[in-house]
């Protein structure tokens, strides 16, 4: 595991120099005895929702008796959530098993001087060869970054969907919209239909021009299935139709989803239309009752998971603009007349200006953390910095009603952070944690444990 943990890692680095590379990636699982190639492939990609996707199609096909492996990036606390076979996490021994042989593996190309190999890409080749050694009909591959030159890239897959195109990881994929869609439409495959969940926009354009360009043929939210929501469910969750023009695809009418959020339904409606695209090509075929259980049963932890206490807590993974916004429409048509304190920190690399704009007028107290387990954390002094130019902006504009926090504090140490907004919410508040997955995953043990009610707030500081 020291070995893994020891190559060059994007999630840990803000700015990374170290090219990608396909070809390595290829010759890495050529060395495995190619463990893709018999896997039913579905290959997803999109700023935001590329996870809860993937995760919702793996529920359906394994609700369906279909065995099914999951590839999703990062991981929340353990390395083998990663790696999952019909829900369940790769286990301890069986991951030592497989890094050792992976190592094999690449430490044979580097001696033929293919260059030091990735963490990503071990880890692509260790999911794979997981899936292969579990007996796995179907894989579902989340795209860690981009899509073009992202190693799980080198699959062939049956179907490829993106979810979503926003603006993240601007430094690596491009300062523009369209040249961030280019980018992730380079999963796309000639002859391999592509399942678009980006209705508008330019960043619909270029996805149409990709498609038309390679020969995928494209099939697009709200052109060519839709989802209406029919409401959010009594405690929690969603209500929602789903009707669909695709080749064999099926209406459904007044099926539930147990994620928060309109998100989660266009997610849904990009997941089922995935479901029948499969069925209409022959690779995997799930009953109807089947593919409605998994979705009923889906869990996404850190995706506006909900913690009920007192305070509820909402701890979500949102990092940036597009996932903040989600999470404030869900913020607003759940608080109820609550008091909101959001504990937020976020990364080097994402815009803190976009997420602290939409976050600030929904919360009357802000609590500035960092995470401690990654070296991409913001100084908290930038944060609170951002703060009171929003603030500034704010007054000079005239806009009293635009930001309602009537103060915000820093404390850098997460768990007490954790603990000062939960005092600022009030027992009968809402506390909501946002901003990185880093953070989400430093502070989730805490919350299934409930130890989050023990700890003292301390060193509060206002701005």
């Amino acid at each position: 595991m020291e070995y893994l943990y020891g190559q060059i890692n994007y999630e840990r680095v803000a700015n990374p120099g170290h090219p990608f590379r396909l070809a390595r990636m290829r010759s890495l699982l050529n060395q495995l005895g190619n463990p893709d190639r018999d896997l039913v492939i579905v290959h997803i990609g999109g700023t935001k929702g590329k996870g809860s996707t993937s995760t919702m199609v793996a529920a359906m096909l394994t609700s369906g008796g279909v065995r099914t492996g999951l590839y999703t990036s990062p991981h929340l606390n353990q390395l083998g959530e990663r790696f999952r076979v019909d829900g369940k996490p790769c286990a301890g021994p069986e991951l030592v098993s497989l890094v050792a042989a992976v190592r094999e593996a690449a430490e044979r190309l580097e001696r033929d001087g293919k260059g030091a190999v990735t963490f990503f890409e071990l880890t692509t080749a260790i999911g794979l060869l997981h899936f292969k050694r579990s007996g796995c009909r179907a894989a579902v591959l989340e795209v860690g970054l981009g899509g073009r030159l992202d190693s799980t890239n080198v699959c062939t897959p049956e179907i490829t969907a993106l979810t979503s195109v926003g603006l993240d990881h601007q430094h690596i994929l491009g300062e523009r919209v369209e040249q961030i869609a280019l980018e992730k439409a380079g999963i796309f495959k000639a002859g391999i239909p592509a399942i678009s969940g980006v209705a508008s926009g330019p960043a619909a354009d270029v996805i149409h021009q990709v498609a038309e360009s390679v020969g995928a043929p494209l099939f697009v939210r709200e052109r060519d299935f839709k989802v209406t929501e029919q409401g959010k469910a009594k405690d929690w969750g969603i209500l929602f139709d789903y009707s669909s023009k695709l080749e064999g695809g099926i209406d459904r009418s007044s099926w539930s989803l147990p994620l928060e959020g309109a998100h989660q339904a266009e997610n849904a409606a990009v997941a089922l239309a995935i479901v029948d695209a499969l069925a209409a090509k022959g690779s995997v075929s799930v009953s109807l009752e089947d593919q409605r259980s998994g979705l009923e049963n889906v869990f996404c932890p850190a995706r506006i998971e909900r913690f009920q206490g007192s305070p509820t807590v909402l701890l979500d993974a949102a990092h940036n603009d597009d996932s903040v916004a989600a999470l404030v429409q869900v913020i607003e048509r759940r608080r109820g007349g609550r008091r909101v304190a959001v504990l937020f920190g976020t990364s080097q690399d994402k815009d803190a200006t976009a997420q602290l704009k939409r976050l600030l007028p929904v919360c009357e107290n802000l609590v500035i953390t960092r995470f401690h387990e990654n070296p991409r954390w913001q100084n908290p002094e930038k944060l609170l910095a951002i703060c009171e130019e929003l603030a500034s902006e704010n007054a000079a504009q005239g806009d009293s009603g635009e930001i309602v926090s009537s103060h915000w504090v820093r404390q850098d140490d997460p768990v007490t952070g954790l603990a000062l907004a939960s005092q600022l919410a009030g027992p009968d508040g809402l506390v909501v944690v946002c901003g990185s997955f880093f953070l989400a995953a430093e502070l989730r043990p805490l919350l299934v444990s409930g130890r989050s009610q023990n700890v003292p707030a301390r060193g509060i500081r206002e701005g």
